[in-house]
């Protein structure tokens, strides 16, 4: 397997998920990665269940972000403990950290102090919001950053409650924002010979993938609604209830829109406004009662079939055990198994998704056991 980052040493002191991703991106890329945990561990190997053995054992929440890591225990409050990081950090490429401003101030391990005794050691800061704005020393927390970027205003049902996102989704945009200012920053150094500091903000890394719906906010002033499963530029690009179950279906053209109004019975001349997107997003209600009464006639497999036949996006509404396990091999080939050496056992995680020369990278070692010391 190829590894670009080989040879590149990483001190991973955050904890949780956005920072921890972040580093085990670059593990799988072939970076030497050591995790630095407190004498209590890092606190989503307790966040459970599922754990691994019932009540006990590896917590999921700490296996999908720490795999390819080496775990070290120091407390930093002890005087001995950060001599002992300053040693590991006169080796090291990169520190990546998301502790609380005043916390980093106080562990001197802020950019000034650390650039002025290690020059060539990148820093990544991930933080709640920027350090260039009032809200600087507030803590950062993937629901309270979803609730404050906007994202739960546009989820969920039209008449319903503002929802988070399924999943830590701020958290894993600002993971994937660190791992490539780091490798940016290494590619910089490698160039200039100048380290650089990254700082992801997790408020503005969640406002980054408001895209479009930004975009049209930014553009007409207005504040977006909420669309359910809908799609607020795109007509019909939703979930419909069939006879016996939810189908997703997004008609990426006004051709295919035809094609499908023609299956379903409908008489574009009596409704000529809807021959184009323009016009379907414009008179959204009136078709989309429409084409729920139809979908409703009809069985999830004759609309599956009929939609792949003329090349229409649609795919049934999967759960996630049924993608992971039914799916394995026919819609990705995500999964991978680490053997563990401390239990003989295996360990099954989702790789990363990017596929160097045909192959998905992914580091060999599972996630590090937890061993108080």
């Amino acid at each position: 397997m190829l590894k670009p980052l080989l040879h590149f040493k990483v001190l991973d002191l955050s904890r949780i998920l956005a920072g921890p991703f972040a580093t085990q991106l670059l593990a799988d890329l072939g970076a030497e990665v050591f995790k630095i945990e407190p004498p209590a561990g890092d606190p989503s190997r307790g966040w459970g269940p599922p754990f691994e053995y019932g009540e006990q054992g590896e917590s999921a929440y700490f296996r999908c972000a720490n795999r390819g890591k080496r775990s070290l225990v120091m407390d930093l409050a002890d005087s001995d403990q950060r001599s002992r990081l300053v040693d590991l950090i006169k080796q090291a490429d990169v520190l990546v950290e998301n502790f609380l401003p005043e916390s980093a101030e106080k562990l001197e391990l802020t950019w000034d102090r650390l650039h002025a005794k290690h020059p060539k050691l990148i820093l990544a800061s991930i933080r709640g919001f920027a350090s260039d704005v009032p809200a600087s020393r507030r803590a950062g927390y993937d629901f309270i950053v979803q609730a404050e970027s906007g994202w739960m205003s546009l989820t969920g049902e039209r008449e319903g409650r503002p929802m988070k996102v399924g999943v830590a989704l701020a958290d894993v945009l600002a993971a994937l924002y660190t791992a490539n200012g780091i490798q940016a920053a290494l590619l910089h150094r490698e160039r200039t010979g100048e380290a650089i500091h990254v700082e992801v903000p997790l408020m503005e890394a969640a406002l980054s993938g408001l895209v479009n719906v930004g975009a049209g906010t930014l553009m007409t002033g207005q504040s977006p609604e909420r669309f359910g499963n809908g799609h607020p530029n795109i007509v019909p690009y939703q979930s419909f209830a069939c006879a016996d179950g939810e189908v997703a279906i997004g008609v990426g053209n006004d051709r295919q829109f035809e094609v499908l109004t023609l299956w379903l019975g409908l008489d574009l001349d009596a409704a000529p406004q809807w021959r184009q997107n323009r016009g379907r997003v414009l008179d959204r209600k009136r078709l989309i009662d429409w084409l729920e009464e139809c979908f409703a006639q009809r069985t999830a497999a004759d609309v599956l079939t009929f939609c792949e036949a003329h090349a229409i996006p649609a795919s049934p509404v999967r759960t996630v055990d049924d993608v992971l396990f039914r799916q394995a091999g026919i819609l990705h080939h995500l999964i991978k198994t680490l053997f563990d050496e401390e239990t003989g056992g295996m360990v099954p995680v989702l790789a990363s998704p990017i596929l160097l020369n045909d192959e998905r990278v992914c580091a060999k070692l599972p996630p590090p056991r937890w061993k108080s010391k």
